[in-house]
């Protein structure tokens, strides 16, 4: 990230100089100024023009610094991340990089204008129906496919969005779990996973209470009325900041509150976990009337990931039977929109031809040469077994779309299920140097080099020794770098990767010893 704000700098050199200006204030309201000025010279311009004004000022103490002092961020993180991996090994994370793709553009967007501005946060979406979202130490932030899917507009989306980092900013969580000590951290990613699963996992829920934990979930996943409304307050500074219309969150609120009345099968689990009182939604429409109004037009990545999320909501079946009375009676926000939920529809039905057809009537060049658009076009053909075509749609694609995982990992896909394993090995090999901590990668590695693929052991072990240290089973990962070391006539080269990497498993099997003992 780095190098790509110090090429802009560099292409910025002729710039006019309120472009110029811009440019830098916007590389410290991301956080990576300071860096910048480390290593180049630009410190004299950024000196004397990145005063910004102030246009929304939640006027927020800062009231988790005292208790953000029982973690260091690197514990912070280690808590977080043990969540996630426990969620994640009970398969009920969704990887739909699509999705994800977007959380994360968007969510990077918005923490940029946040106090932790430069910090890394991660965006997952659960499969769940549920409308719920919620946010763990080390800014981990997860949301529910139900309530993507419930959003009326991508304003929303973000004030929710917002609201959750809101609570990472304020270091709500870090309160709730004061009592606890290190030695009860890895205890505790597993109460806190399993009452987070609580809702749709009833198994979690049993097993959770049956141990006692019922009261420890409760205490540490259930936030005051202060912090819900410090999160809305701070929530909505981040949104306005970053361009979106503030009353677009009491306007959820209250349509979630409105909606709930008449909801008999408790699926606003949002409301239960950040309970939306009226003084709530009165607070946040006073401040929203206080602002500027901020007419922005949804994106073309929310409107095709919503109706992802909705044929996932309504199964897809449903969702075809949708997305044909939507388009017969006009009533839709985005007929291109429309035509893509039903091709998703239709391709997740395996109805190949009409899914193709659907997609054919897309007309706006915006939704036609959009990444999403483009990686379903691919998979249909891939589906189909026209390969040639594919690798065409994706290598176009990624000319201008490179960072895309759906793109990617569709192009390393396609060359797997094709047998082009030499292909596939040079594209894995250097997306494995461009996302080395991406699991994605090293699962296809391992299948890639296995004895049914290129039969390569000491990259086969490597690549399985990375799956195992990546969703932190740090011993099974040791055993497989050790069985990778020991082949004979290895690479060298991979080798000494393999020695580095035996010792700094090591260090993290001793780095989590300290949180047992």
């Amino acid at each position: 990230m780095l190098k790509k704000y110090l090429a802009a700098l560099y292409n910025a050199r002729y710039d006019a100089p309120q472009a110029q200006k811009e440019l830098v204030i916007d590389i410290k309201r991301r956080g990576f100024l300071k860096q910048i000025i480390d290593v180049t010279l630009f410190s004299t311009f950024a000196g004397t023009c990145c005063a910004v004004p102030g246009e929304y000022s939640g006027n927020l103490p800062d009231i988790g610094d005292s208790d953000r002092a029982l973690l260091s961020p690197a514990e912070a993180n280690f808590l977080g991340l043990q969540v996630i991996q426990e969620i994640g090994s009970a398969g009920d994370m969704l990887n739909d990089y699509d999705v994800l793709t977007y959380l994360n553009e968007v969510g990077s967007n918005l923490v940029s204008y946040s106090p932790l501005a430069g910090t890394d946060f991660n965006f997952y979406i659960i499969k769940d129906k549920q409308i719920n979202a919620f946010a763990l130490p080390g800014g981990y932030i997860c949301m529910y496919n139900g309530l993507i899917f419930t959003t009326k507009s991508e304003a929303e989306l973000t004030s929710v969005m917002s609201h959750e980092i809101g609570h990472v900013v304020q270091h709500h969580i870090f309160r709730n779990i004061a009592n606890y000590n290190r030695s009860q951290w890895l205890a505790l990613a597993g109460v806190l996973a399993g009452g987070l699963l609580a809702a749709f996992n009833p198994a979690a829920a049993i097993v959770a209470l049956n141990s006692g934990q019922g009261l420890a979930i409760q205490n540490m996943l259930s936030f005051s009325r202060d912090f819900e409304r410090e999160a809305d307050r701070v929530g909505q500074g981040i949104m306005y900041k970053a361009g979106f219309d503030p009353k677009a969150m009491p306007s959820f609120f209250q349509s979630l509150q409105d909606a709930n009345k008449f909801n008999d099968s408790g699926a606003y689990e949002f409301l239960r976990t950040h309970p939306v009182t009226s003084a709530r939604i009165s607070e946040a429409e006073n401040r929203a009337r206080n602002l500027h109004v901020k007419m922005r037009q949804d994106s073309v990545s929310f409107l095709l990931i919503r109706e992802k999320c909705r044929t996932r909501q309504l199964l897809a079946p449903i969702a075809i039977n949708f997305y044909k009375q939507s388009i017969t009676s006009k009533k839709y926000a985005n007929l291109d929109a429309q035509y893509y939920g039903l091709a998703y529809a239709y391709f997740v039905n395996q109805n190949l031809a009409l899914a193709g057809t659907a997609l054919a009537k897309i007309s706006e060049a915006n939704f036609i040469s959009h990444p999403i658009v483009l990686s379903l076009k691919a998979q249909i053909l891939i589906a189909i077994k026209n390969y040639k075509a594919a690798d065409k749609i994706l290598g176009d694609a990624l000319s201008n779309y490179p960072t895309h995982k759906s793109l990617w990992l569709g192009q390393v896909d396609l060359y797997l299920v094709s047998k082009q394993y030499s292909i596939a090995s040079k594209k894995l090999d250097n997306l494995s140097r461009t996302y080395p901590n991406d699991l994605d990668i090293w699962l296809r590695q391992s299948s890639l080099y296995s004895d049914t693929g290129l039969n390569n052991k000491q990259k086969y072990f490597y690549a399985l020794g990375n799956t195992f240290y990546l969703n932190g089973d740090y011993k099974s990962a040791l055993e497989q770098y050790q069985k990778a070391i020991i082949i004979r006539g290895s690479d060298s080269t991979l080798s000494d990767v393999i020695s580095a990497k035996i010792l700094d498993t090591r260090g993290m099997i001793k780095y989590r010893a300290q949180f047992t003992n």
